[in-house]
Formats: C-alpha cells, structure tokens, sequence
C-alpha cells in the first residue's frame, strides 16, 4: 500500500499550483458526500477516456 500512495503522490506534486487546487476541492467533495458512487463513476469515465496510445501522454504518477 505504501508504494501506491508514493506514486500518486509523486503525481499530486508534479501538478501545477491550480491542479493541486482542484484535486484537493474534488477529493473534499468526495468525502463531504453521502453519495459517492456518482463521483465514483463520473471520474472512471474521465480516467476511460483518456488516449494513453498518444506518444505525448504521461501520466503525472508514475512518468511513463
């Protein structure tokens, strides 16, 4: 487990200011709701979407 919060925090600090911003206000409007599962599922649909074939495309965690 440890090594999972290594990347993704890695990844939280290769932000910018602004999206640290806003990972900090989506993760505290997780946690302040009592309906997670539409959060849950609205950003498995953003993650789905994403084009990770692009030869420009990091990812922020983890570099590759």
């Amino acid at each position: 487990m440890e090594e999972n919060i290594a990347v993704v925090f890695h990844g939280f600090l290769n932000l910018t200011g602004k999206e640290k911003l806003r990972l900090v206000e989506e993760i505290n409007d997780y946690f302040d709701s009592n309906e997670r599962e539409p959060i849950r599922a609205l950003w498995e649909e953003r993650f789905a979407a994403i084009e990770w074939d692009s030869p420009e495309k990091k990812c922020k965690c983890c570099g590759k």
